[in-house]
């Protein structure tokens, strides 16, 4: 599992004083890079082996700017050429849980612009994150 600490800004809130619910995407975007970051060498954009095909999102309770939170990541699936990552966005505090959700990446070779087989070597990587 990989637990990505969040930082809530200003500019996440809406008019209600919680954070906005496109904010909760962005969360997750951090946690996809924090994993990219920890596994990849990432130099150029194009060295980012996946395109995010599919996002699923529930909002179980909001989040107040005073909440200090993290984003849990797991692999949950592992396909030919794409996997699942699900996560938590969880209240580092008192462990609740606020958002649930998956997204479905592909693995994609930008210089050719298609899709391909998760070689052997990124495999490995997602099953050490297999949850």
């Amino acid at each position: 599992m990989i637990i990505t600490p969040i930082q809530v800004r200003f500019n996440d809130m809406d008019p209600m004083r919680r954070v906005n619910n496109a904010s909760y995407s962005a969360y997750l975007e951090l946690a996809r890079l924090d994993f990219c970051n920890r596994y990849l060498n990432i130099n150029t954009l194009e060295d980012i082996p996946f395109v995010l095909a599919r996002v699923e999102m529930d909002l179980l309770h909001s989040v107040y700017p005073v909440d200090k939170i993290s984003v849990k990541t797991i692999v949950s699936r592992i396909g030919t050429t794409s996997w699942d990552f699900d996560y938590e966005i969880v209240n580092m505090g008192n462990e609740m849980i606020h958002v649930k959700a998956k997204t479905v990446q592909v693995y994609f070779d930008y210089h050719k612009k298609i899709k391909v087989m998760i070689p052997e070597s990124f495999r490995a990587i997602l099953e050490k994150e297999m949850g």
